[in-house]
């Protein structure tokens, strides 16, 4: 064999061994993931999870919200009563077993609280038909953009906010709300 045939598939061999090498290398190195800084108040747990910002004493943020008719509203708007602001979406399991409590406990207290649901993932058809089969008659926005809840640091729903005439938080309660909790909530607003 010619000299310059065995030089050649020498080159070959080695450009080939350390070919595979990478691709072996990289199979069984562990593979790295990448950081991301959030962009707002959401705090991580010790495992990492995204949980919900402590809100009480806040003032609620100037945000625009969007009507289930496609008008803007502002948060500002709410304001001058006692509120009960509910944060949902309808594939969310525990949002589905708390509206009817919503909706009861906002006819019953309807001349006394506002009852605003916003929800932060379906289209305004979704949430209205989904809302009225589980007998919601209350307020319903939606925070199309994010900007609500990014603004308040929510990272989870259902979300439910007491917020006074002045619009202060004065609670919240994470994950499903029960009848009992709700009236608390009612009766610690209308004091």
């Amino acid at each position: 064999m010619p000299a310059r045939t065995r030089i050649t598939k020498q080159l070959a061999i080695t450009f080939g061994i350390i070919f595979f090498g990478i691709i072996i290398a990289r199979a069984i190195a562990p593979e790295t993931t990448p950081s991301y800084n959030l962009s707002n108040s959401v705090v991580l747990s010790s495992d990492g999870i995204a949980i919900n910002t402590e809100l009480t004493g806040q003032q609620l943020p100037k945000v625009d919200l969007t009507t289930l008719t496609g008008e803007k509203i502002s948060t500002q708007t709410l304001t001058g009563a006692p509120i009960i602001i509910n944060i949902w979406y309808s594939t969310c399991e525990p949002c589905r077993r708390e509206l009817p409590v919503l909706a009861s406990a906002a006819a019953q207290y309807l001349d006394q609280v506002r009852f605003v649901g916003v929800n932060i993932k379906d289209s305004a058809s979704v949430a209205k038909e989904f809302a009225a089969q589980y007998g919601v008659e209350f307020e319903l926005l939606l925070d199309t953009n994010g900007q609500f809840i990014s603004k308040l640091g929510i990272a989870t729903a259902p979300v439910t906010l007491t917020v006074d005439a002045q619009g202060v938080i004065i609670d919240q309660v994470a994950g499903e709300i029960s009848a009992r909790k709700l009236d608390e909530l009612v009766k610690e607003l209308l004091k």
